[in-house]
Formats: structure tokens, sequence, C-alpha cells
């Protein structure tokens, strides 16, 4: 489907900005011989990079249930991206971990998206790039 950008307000153009970079670094990952992840289990796996949280805490800060967390993460366990540790024997508090392969997804990945940066940076030109990226990094609203 091709959409006419110009039409779209501003959250629905980042919006099919951001569905169509996410696909582009999948895809890509999965071109050079890599399984295919999904944008929900990408999601976890980088924020398990930069927390030690249980599977209830990252569901939330996803959006989804604790049962649609509670899937994703035996879906990475079973194919060995993340592992979990019971913290205190309590079965509420099981912290997910990466593993090597679910490291290597982080890296591997962030080196993708930093190579269409650069194609963002060729297409919009430094300056542009520079103050979409200023303005993004802003905080909008009132928590």
């Amino acid at each position: 489907m091709n959409l006419n950008f110009q039409s779209l307000n501003m959250i629905d153009l980042i919006s099919e900005k951001h569905a169509k970079l996410r696909k582009m670094v999948i895809d890509t990952w999965v071109e050079s011989g890599e399984e295919r992840v999904s944008d929900t289990e990408s999601y976890m796996l980088a924020i398990i990079e930069k927390n030690e949280l249980t599977v209830a805490q990252i569901g939330r800060i996803i959006g989804i249930s604790r049962q649609g967390a509670h899937k994703c993460a035996k879906g990475l366990i079973e194919r060995g991206y993340i592992i979990i540790d019971n913290q205190n024997l309590n079965s509420r508090d099981k912290i997910l971990f990466l593993t090597e392969k679910g490291l290597r997804f982080c890296r591997e990945t962030l080196i993708l998206k930093e190579k269409f940066e650069t194609d963002i940076i060729n297409a919009i030109g430094e300056d542009k790039f520079k103050i979409l990226k200023e303005c993004l990094s802003k905080e909008w609203f009132e928590k």
C-alpha cells in the first residue's frame, strides 16, 4: 500500500515512518540469514538489554497483557535469546536476561539502525536530521 504521506497528520506520519523503519531493520536482519524476530520480541529484547525487569514489568512497558508478555518471553527463551532467573525463589520475581544470542541480536540490529540513520541523513541532509532528532528527543507532554 502506497500512502500519500502529505495528507497524514503528524501522529500517523510518525507511526508510518516508525513501522517502515522497524520493518526495514527486521527484513535486513532476516535477509542476512537470521531468523525472524517480531516487533514485540525485538522491543522486549531492547528493554531487557537496558534493564533487569520481570516479565510483568516488561509487559506494562510494551503495553501488552501479562499473558502476552509471558508468551513472548517463552518464545524468546525457547529460541535462545533470553534466560529467566528466579530471584528469591518467588515465581513473581522472574528477571529476564539476554543470552549471547540475544546480545548479538541487539548489537547487530543497532548496526543496521545506524546504517539506516546514515541513509536518512543522506536523504534529508545532516542539518534537518539534527533538527528532527532534537525535536523527537524533547518531552512533548507533561507526565
